[in-house]
Order: C-alpha cells, then structure tokens, then sequence
C-alpha cells in the first residue's frame, strides 16, 4: 500500500506506470506472433536437425549437437535464445558444428535470425514504445485540461500587471506612443516576450492593430488587452473560428439595421413638408380661412367690396 501511495504521489512515476501497462496490453498479439514463429521454426528444426533429415548421410553427429534440437520444446527454447542473442556454449558449439558440415544450415540460420530477431523483436519494440508515448502523452492532455483554469487566471494577473507598465500616464488606456516607448526598453521588451511567448516585433504588431482599430482609437483599455494577448499566440482552432463567425454574425446585422434606418430618414422627411402644406388649404376649402365665414359668403362680400371702393365718374360737359 505504501508503494501504491507512493506511485500516485509522484506524479511521472505514475505517468509511467500507466503507460507501460497500456504497452503490456497491446504487446499480447506481438508475443502470440512470436509463439506461433519460435513453435513453427521449432518443429522444423526437431524434423531436420534432431531426427536427422538434412544430415549428410553416413556422417554421425556428436549427442551434443543433436541434443539441443532433440524435441520441439527444447528447439524453441534453443531458437528462443539464439534469437536474443545468449546461446549457451553447447548450443553455440552445436550451431557452429551443423553450418560447418553442411552449408544449408547457414542460409537457414540467417533467415531465422532476419525474421525473429531483426522483424519480431523491433516489432514489439515499437508497439511497445508507440502505446507507453501515447499513454503519456494522454495523461499529460487529461492534466493540462484540469490546471486549464488555473493557468488562465495567472496568466490573466500577470497580463494585468504587464498592462500597468505600458500604461504610464495612468488614463486606463495604452496607446501608440506608451507602446513604442516601452518596448523601446530592451530588458522589459524582453520580459515581454517571455510572457507572451512572441517576438518583440509581432507583440507590437498585435497591439498597434487594436490600437488603430475604429473602436479603440484613443487607445485600448485594460480588458480587451488581456483577451487579445492572452490568445495572441494559439493557433487557429475551431473554437476560436466561430467566435469570429459570431461577431461577424453580429456586425452584419448591426450594418443591415443601419441601412434600413438610413432608406426610411429622407422618405420621413419627404412626407413631413407636403403634410404640412396640405393642411392649410383643406382648412380652407371646409371653414373659409381663420375668419370662420363660409367661401361662398366671402366671394360676395369681396363682390361688394370693389365696388363700394371704385371712385365716382367725372361729369360730362
């Protein structure tokens, strides 16, 4: 249990632990290849060499050069440790006695060892190295999923503090001239770019297009810096390809809204003056003028008017 303790405490111990058992789980079919070849070679060796089909005929082998291939398991055996490389020195001395007597035995000998030791055992090699990498490395992505958040919100403070700095005249907003003048500083250009993980010269890249952007022409304010910077540096992914699809949603609408506004202003005021010249001669034509005597009366009244008003004629001589 103090083990077991232990390999969870530290935490690579445990990465390896894990990975070598998910490398033991998919070397099974590699070891079951390797039986099937090792009882294969097997019984043909038990059938050539211990029975003693491929001996020249009527030259008697020694026991002991018989003996390592006498039944199939002890061929596979003998075959087991030929191909790792650690023959005994009888089964060396055997092996060394068959190829001198009959020259057959090294082209076998040599396709043995191509295929057990250089094929099967790379092969397990790899599966074995290719399952303990992934492993880990899915280990390593579950961990950096879970201190995701609590790496943003330091990343976040330090971003904070790093924005302070360039803001030297304390208005809560950096602009164009506090950029250059402070990455001007060699020292704090180069803290900069450890933070960021960029170059100095694509740092101020960012910051100059949000500064001489529409909406931040006086100067960026403290949270659009950080959201900018903080992913400055990632690569495009599909989360952040439909935040841009979203604000371009969104700008769309904001432009169409504005467009429609813009068509029904001159038809507004278009219709505003023809109102206004409508209404007086309709309050006319129904009630005769501010004086509220109907039209016909006033016709007659004028009638009268012109000719109480027209001067007498002179008398004729």
């Amino acid at each position: 249990l103090r083990l077991v303790k232990l390999v969870k405490a530290v935490r690579p111990l445990l990465f390896l632990v894990v990975g070598v058992i998910a490398a033991l789980q998919g070397v099974v079919w590699v070891l079951v290849l390797t039986i099937v070849s090792l009882y294969a070679a097997g019984i043909a060796a038990t059938r050539l060499i211990g029975h003693g089909m491929l001996l020249p005929a009527g030259e008697d082998m020694p026991a002991e050069v018989i003996e390592p291939f006498a039944t199939v398991p002890t061929s596979m055996f003998t075959l087991f440790r030929v191909m790792n490389g650690t023959p005994s020195v009888m089964e060396a001395h055997a092996i060394d006695e068959l190829m001198s007597s009959s020259p057959c035995f090294k082209f076998g000998f040599v396709f043995f060892m191509v295929t057990s030791s250089w094929t099967l055992l790379s092969i397990m090699t790899a599966v074995i190295s290719d399952n303990m990498i992934s492993t880990t490395q899915q280990q390593y992505e579950d961990l950096k999923l879970q201190l995701f958040e609590e790496d943003r919100m330091l990343q976040k403070q330090s971003l904070e503090a790093l924005f302070r700095r360039f803001d030297t005249s304390g208005d809560g907003a950096v602009d164009s001239q506090e950029v250059e003048l402070a990455m001007q500083n060699e020292e704090f250009a180069q803290e900069c770019s450890v933070l960021l993980r960029m170059p100095r010269r694509d740092i101020i890249a960012v910051l100059q297009t949000i500064i001489e952007s529409e909406a931040h022409s006086s100067g960026v304010g403290m949270e659009q810096f950080v959201d900018v910077l903080i992913d400055a540096r990632s690569l495009v992914t599909e989360r952040s390809i439909m935040r841009l699809n979203l604000q371009l949603a969104k700008l769309t609408e904001l432009v169409s809204n504005s467009k429609l506004a813009v068509q029904r202003t001159p038809n507004t005021l278009k219709d505003e003056p023809e109102i206004e010249a409508k209404a007086p001669s309709g309050e006319q034509q129904h009630n005769g003028g501010d004086s509220g005597v109907p039209g016909h009366l006033l016709g007659d009244r004028a009638g009268s008017a012109s000719t109480t008003a027209a001067p007498p004629s002179p008398p004729e001589a």
